[in-house]
């Protein structure tokens, strides 16, 4: 799915008010990873130590959806959190519980309804959103400062595209302009 027309995404209002919530560290970098690189859950939740190259800025790797290869260009602050559990995790993956096992979709979905719950609290009908509207955030933040569809999709949806390493500076450029 393009997000043109996706009307249920995580606007930057509300990405701003959920992440200066007190909420476990992991759902807060998981919601920035999340909103500023533009992956799927499966595949943020899937990444290894391997799939990150702090000396490039990138994340590489492979699709757990489409098997298509993955290929990000870092901004800041999502350098700085990957880099965090890096250097703060045995397992090979980056998102692990203390059991070592990989979260799940639903553990990061009851932190994500509960901040809706309080930047919301003041409404009696809460509009909760699926997990997977904080991609579709990324997609509609980045076009609406500018970037090129072709270049946003060729972050989210590389599978469209046979074109390596495509050039994501102006992306890279707005995240960290716009999201400090």
């Amino acid at each position: 799915m393009i997000f043109e027309d996706y009307y249920n995404y995580l606007t930057v209002e509300e990405f701003q008010q959920i992440r200066k919530l007190d909420l476990p560290q992991v759902f807060l970098d998981f919601l920035e990873i999340g909103f500023r690189t533009g992956l799927r859950c499966s595949d943020i939740l899937n990444l290894k130590k391997k799939d990150i190259n702090l000396k490039q800025k990138v994340i590489v790797g492979i699709a757990k959806k489409t098997n298509a290869s993955i290929y990000i260009q870092l901004d800041e602050v999502s350098l700085s959190i990957l880099k965090r559990r890096l250097q703060n995790t045995d397992n090979e993956y980056l998102f692990v519980n203390k059991s070592g096992k990989i979260y799940s979709v639903s553990y990061f979905y009851g932190y994500y309804r509960k901040a809706f719950d309080l930047i919301y609290s003041d409404q009696t009908d809460v509009k909760h959103k699926s997990i997977h509207t904080i991609r579709a955030g990324n997609y509609i933040f980045l076009k609406e400062r500018g970037v090129l569809p072709i270049e946003i999709i060729c972050r989210q949806r590389p599978e469209f595209f046979d074109i390596p390493k495509f050039d994501q500076c102006t992306s890279v450029y707005v995240i960290n302009k716009f999201l400090k």
